[in-house]
């Protein structure tokens, strides 16, 4: 199938979907979503596929948000907004709840949303040039992918609003060391490595990793679910704010 922002190869292993905007550094925006979505079903539909992994082109993972959207965000009625982010939290819930094993392959920028779409992957294996961050207090937007829920069970409480209130870059060696990526590799290893743990998952039954991702699932807050439906609500809020359309205007003209 053709799409617009990724691109899906397949390979004996499983399926790779490329985040494919490298001009706009892959930024995402909710048709990038919905193809993920769409390309991981159709994966998983596939009873071949033995795993999924994102990965995105020429040299970045992603920059985050298209911040192209966000001045118009002001002009649409809540509910509106409210569609749209349940949309992109359904895909995310997707990826996370899939009896495939999903791995994301990050180099380059991991920043904002994009940040919160690895951490939704299964695993993740870096470059040591990547660069992790949540950037939207800069903007003053709010966490609306599931960072600020699901970050603390990967590297604590104060290490995520670190993260979120200072909205301060850091390196993949830091990421490592706090528990935000899994692995961490040279430039040139990444898809040597990737195949490596391609491969590793993909021998197994797929009803094994759908075992263990439900019964680690299983441990997080209750609490997560209902986070993210507040974060909405602190997402419209953020967006109806003169300073965010400010910041964010201020940010495109860089």
């Amino acid at each position: 199938m053709e799409y617009d922002e990724i691109s899906v190869e397949s390979s004996d292993r499983g399926v790779t979907i490329v985040l494919d905007r490298p001009e706009k550094k892959n930024a995402l925006t909710g048709t990038t979503f919905a193809e993920i979505g769409d390309a991981v079903e159709t994966a998983v539909a596939d009873g071949d596929t033995g795993v999924v992994t994102i990965r995105g082109a020429g040299g970045d993972f992603s920059a985050g948000v298209d911040l192209n959207n966000v001045p118009g965000w002001i002009d649409q009625k809540p509910l509106e907004v409210r569609e749209q982010l349940e949309e992109i939290h359904e895909v995310l819930d997707l990826l996370e709840t899939v009896d495939v094993p999903v791995v994301a392959a990050l180099e380059g920028y991991v920043l904002g949303g994009a940040l919160e779409l690895a951490i939704s992957c299964d695993l993740r294996v870096a470059t040591r040039d990547a660069t992790f961050g949540l950037p939207e207090s800069k903007l003053g937007l709010a966490i609306n992918y599931g960072g600020a829920q699901k970050l603390p069970g990967l590297i604590g409480e104060g290490m995520t609003k670190r993260l979120i209130m200072t909205g301060e870059n850091i390196d993949a060696g830091r990421a490592h060391e706090i528990g935000l990526v899994e692995e961490l590799v040279d430039g040139d290893e990444l898809d040597d490595a990737v195949t490596r743990l391609e491969r590793t998952l993909a021998e197994k039954p797929r009803y094994v990793h759908g075992f263990a991702k439900r019964q680690v699932r299983s441990v997080r807050p209750p609490t997560v679910e209902e986070g993210m439906q507040q974060a909405i609500h602190h997402a419209i809020a953020a967006y109806q704010e003169e300073e965010t359309q400010q910041r964010s205007l201020e940010a495109l003209d860089e």
